[in-house]
């Protein structure tokens, strides 16, 4: 529906224009409803007349023909009467109700009645014709007034840009539908500013990230392009960092993708049932094939039927411990368990390396967060390992739980619904 300007009509029109054709309906019944009663009370009350007339008036002053019966009495009609009836008649030009039997009858004169009833209905009309504009006019304004939030949240809509995510709807004025509305756009506006803060925080930190091994290559490949073609000694040492720094690039895009690809994508993963306890003894073999001088041992390992994706949970298991060998010191321990537990898988992954403190233990899951024990320390990483497999962990509908002190090492859970 569009208004005069050529524009759609507003929500308050539409609403103002169903509000006014309700009232147009209301008045029509009404008045359909006034007809009937008026004339239902004005032929009864006619019934009445004529009945007491034909038991009031003795045999002798009739005489053939009718007698016109008004409030003043009895007179006599002219011309032929009607034929008794219930609905009134015209007779001689008059609006009539004939009441009698095969040898008399009575009429009725309504005619007062109908030009009373005129009047009457006019009367109603105007008035209602006249409430109907005050209503129409009194709708328009609450309707206005009460839709007023929307025009607040068009407005905040249309302010939102990628530089402006923080501007929120207003919810003053705001009542019932259209407080649980404002409250839920508010609710979503926060969603999307947290998400795309993460975003653009993720973008920041994987080209920080980035920077430093391109920085690396860069330096050596100049190092060997001025002198070092020259020098096997410099040229080994740039090739050995080269590859290095490539390696440890490459092994940052690759947990760059898989961030990128799996999260919010739980249909990524192809789930089946499977025995925990063979990933479980898969995880010891590999483990102990790079362990080094560590010790790795076998805890309880039970059987244990879940549903998910064997490879993606054994890369999360893989996480836990690697790490448990990054940060424990050779001829350290760790051990891996598998048990069941009230309607629970738990894999355990237990070292006694060099442990996490309880306020890095709080971030120790976010994507680039290293612990300060280890910031600025030989040990390589990017702070992505725990966020991918909490991710992983998460989209198989199970739970990480972690207790650990500085120096008395670490113990890392991950459950799973059997």
């Amino acid at each position: 529906m569009m208004n005069g300007d050529g524009g759609r009509r507003s929500l308050s029109q539409r609403i103002s224009g169903q509000y006014t054709l309700y009232l147009v309906r209301t008045m029509a019944v009404m008045l359909a409803v006034f007809t009937l009663v008026y004339w239902f009370a004005v032929i009864v009350h006619a019934s009445g007349v004529c009945g007491r007339a034909l038991k009031e008036v003795s045999e002798g002053q009739w005489q053939q023909g009718g007698y016109l019966v008004d409030e003043a009495g009895l007179s006599r009609l002219s011309g032929e009467a009607g034929r008794p009836g219930v609905l009134p008649q015209r007779i001689d030009g008059q609006l009539c109700l004939v009441r009698g039997g095969e040898d008399y009858v009575v009429v009725f004169t309504l005619s007062g009645y109908a030009s009373l009833f005129v009047v009457l209905i006019l009367t109603l009309a105007l008035v209602e014709l006249i409430r109907l504009r005050v209503l129409r006019q009194s709708a328009d304004r609450i309707s206005r007034r009460a839709l007023s939030p929307i025009s607040d949240i068009v407005t905040a809509a249309r302010g939102l840009s990628a530089s402006n995510l923080s501007a929120r709807i207003s919810a003053d004025g705001a009542k019932d539908e259209l407080l649980e509305l404002t409250e839920v756009l508010n609710g979503m506006l926060d969603r999307i500013e947290s998400a795309y803060n993460n975003q653009k925080q993720f973008v920041s930190d994987a080209s920080h990230e980035l920077r430093t091994p391109i920085a690396v290559i860069q330096g050596y490949a100049d190092m060997l392009g001025r002198w070092g073609k020259s020098d096997p000694e410099v040229r080994d040492e740039a090739i050995a960092a080269i590859s290095a720094e490539t390696r440890a690039m490459k092994d940052l895009v690759e947990q760059l993708l898989f961030i990128a690809r799996h999260e919010n994508s739980p249909q990524r993963y192809q789930k089946e049932f499977f025995d925990l306890k063979e990933l479980a003894d898969e995880a010891l073999r590999d483990t102990r094939l790079i362990a080094g001088e560590h010790t790795v041992t076998a805890g309880p390992i039970e059987s244990a039927i879940v549903r998910g994706d064997k490879n993606a949970l054994k890369q999360a298991l893989r996480v836990f411990l690697d790490n448990a060998l990054k940060y424990t010191a050779p001829n350290g321990e760790i051990t891996l368990s598998c048990v069941k537990e009230k309607g629970w898988a738990r894999l355990t992954v237990q070292d006694d390396g060099i442990g996490i403190s309880e306020e890095d233990l709080k971030r120790v899951f976010d994507r680039f967060y290293r612990a300060a024990n280890v910031r600025g320390s030989e040990v390589d990483g990017h702070g992505l390992g725990l966020a991918i497999a909490r991710m992983i962990v998460l989209a198989h509908g199970g739970r990480i739980e972690v207790q650990s002190k500085p120096g008395a090492g670490s113990r890392f859970h991950i459950l799973l619904k059997l």
